[in-house]
């Protein structure tokens, strides 16, 4: 199956080339304690021409992409 048939094409997604796409916070570990980010943020996973997909988290409120994996 190829990516298309499973995706779409690009004019189907509209402008967004995200593969997924969802608002989710995010949580910090100190020590042995996990305390959460009371930011609002969006994660969203999508596919860069070279083929590798990027998981990234963004600050909605300032639009700034701080993780990228």
């Amino acid at each position: 199956m190829s990516s298309g048939a499973l995706f779409g094409n690009n004019a189907s997604r509209g402008a967004s080339k995200n593969l997924v796409e969802f608002k989710a916070g995010k949580m910090t570990v100190k020590g042995k304690m996990v305390y959460p980010d009371t930011r609002k943020g969006q994660l969203y996973v999508y596919q860069s021409d070279d083929s590798l997909m990027h998981f990234c988290w963004k600050d909605r409120t300032t639009g700034v992409v701080e993780d990228v994996r």
